[in-house]
């Protein structure tokens, strides 16, 4: 909006104060022309009043009640016109403008009040262009940030110097990804009890809320309905609507540049997962021979399986994003595979304790995990199995890690030697050298595989052990190999 001062300056002789003074910098918010003794019903505050005095008398008291209810109602200034009904300001109006801290002009007699009205309008429209301009070079700004190499803290230091104040990127949970100045970091942490009330509100809620001598607007982040981040912006008050509306631009391109990485993370998620699906299966080579062709890391030879199985609450993809997050960028190059109910990731043994401590977060009464034991990438996919029939017991909430439990004895083989009814033993000799190869172990025994399967369940169950366990299975093959069996 104009200034008193600016419209003062242009008009020169046509608007000027009644004594030599300089007006103060007050905005005028319209020009309203009456003749009323009591005008202020209808005005909003932040007028220059015009007015022949034809109300005015000249008389004291009748100008400090005029003059104290527009002062009261906010009116920027107060302009008399001479000629119609005054040759000159009386002085009772000047000095009861003085009193209640009103400025007073004074219009020459030439001169109508439709010059003052269209010259106020003039400076809005110049006002307005001047303000659609820098906007748009502002807008341009924030394009041209958003396509460089580093978007994110570019968007966010250009959004916070173009709004005069702060920015900053949040995660979905609240915490700081980026802000701009740094020196405002603590501002926007103080955003996160907005946070957690617009994450239940929903991923197209917004705020506008006071934070110390700022506005504060928070906006989110969203892609394909999902919620990713926040947008939190924060400026003297009050906040006008072209940072709003730059606000509104800077969170479409973080969204953009947000769909863009998960796309990015997508595609070569899902090339590792094809890698860890060859693996899981037992195609080994392969699975060495993809990884190559697809330039990912070398596959090395032994590795711990994690499952998690996600009982409520988000799907795998995003349980898989905030795993990823929360582990050292050069440890997030593991195979997983995202299915309906469950995720299963192959890490280095190395990698292996910082895997878990980053899933142990996750889990939070509804996701349940079990990490294996270190195993040949060959015997992997018989691990498997075993690791989903232990999942199945692990407690909502928990994390089983295998490893640190120790190796289990191997059964002894009294109960199958006890039995009458069938060689167990044989038959068992046979399954763990065919390494749990049905059709294979059957014509090895002369047996049809259902009766192999029978008499495996048996065996299981007189030795109360899961034959499918890698390190059951390894411990019994050397005992029956010390005992001569096998």
């Amino acid at each position: 909006m104009p200034t008193l001062a600016a419209l003062v300056r242009t008009l020169g002789t046509d608007l000027a104060p009644v004594r030599p003074a300089v007006p103060p910098p007050r905005e005028v918010t319209a020009v309203h022309v009456s003749e009323l003794a009591d005008p202020t019903p209808y005005l909003s505050g932040g007028e220059l009043l015009l007015t022949t005095g034809m109300c005015l008398s000249g008389r004291t008291a009748q100008a400090r009640a005029y003059t104290t209810r527009l002062a009261s109602r906010g009116v920027a200034a107060l302009a008399i016109g001479l000629g119609p009904s005054h040759q000159r300001v009386p002085e009772a109006l000047t000095e009861a403008c003085e009193a209640v801290g009103l400025p007073l002009l004074v219009v020459p007699g030439p001169t109508p009040f439709l010059v003052v009205a269209r010259t106020y309008w003039s400076l809005v429209a110049a006002a307005g262009q001047e303000q659609l301009a820098s906007a748009l070079v502002s807008h341009r700004e924030l394009v041209r940030a958003a396509a460089g190499p580093n978007p994110v803290p570019t968007v966010v230091r250009t959004l916070a110097g173009a709004v005069a104040g702060w920015a900053a990127q949040l995660s979905a949970q609240g915490e700081v990804v980026e802000v701009w100045p740094r020196g405002r970091r603590a501002s926007a942490r103080k955003t996160s009890a907005e946070v957690a009330r617009l994450r239940v509100a929903g991923p197209h809620s917004s705020a506008t809320f006071p934070l110390g001598t700022d506005d504060v607007l928070l906006q989110p982040l969203t892609s394909r309905g999902r919620l990713t981040g926040f947008v939190a912006v924060g400026c003297p008050r009050p906040m006008n609507g072209p940072d709003r509306q730059l606000t509104l631009t800077a969170c479409a391109l973080l969204a953009l540049q947000s769909e863009q990485h998960r796309r990015l993370v997508a595609g070569t998620r899902a090339t590792r997962a094809c890698v860890g699906r060859l693996l899981m299966a037992g195609f080994v080579d392969a699975a060495r021979a993809l990884a190559a062709e697809l330039a990912l890391p070398a596959i090395v030879p032994r590795m711990r399986p994690l499952v998690l199985a996600i009982d409520t609450g988000p799907g795998g993809e995003e349980v898989l994003d905030s795993l990823e997050m929360s582990v050292a960028r050069e440890r997030r190059h593991f195979p997983a595979v995202v299915e309906a109910d469950r995720i299963l990731i192959l890490i280095e043994p190395c990698d292996a304790p910082a895997v878990a401590a980053a899933a142990r977060p996750l889990l939070a009464g509804r996701v349940r995990a079990v990490l294996g034991t270190e195993t040949d990438v060959a015997e992997l996919h018989r691990q498997l199995p075993a690791l989903n029939r232990t999942l199945a017991g692990v407690p909502a909430g928990t994390l089983r890690d295998l490893a640190g439990q120790g190796v289990a004895a191997a059964p002894t083989l009294e109960p199958l030697l006890a039995y009458r009814h069938a060689d167990l033993v044989g038959t068992v000799a046979a399954y763990l050298r065919h390494r749990g190869q049905w059709e294979r172990a059957a014509a090895d025994l002369g047996v049809h595989r259902n009766t192999l399967r029978h008499r495996i369940g048996r065996a299981a169950t007189l030795l109360d052990a899961d034959l499918d366990d890698p390190d059951v299975a390894s411990r019994l093959w050397l005992t029956l190999r010390e005992d001569g069996l096998a």
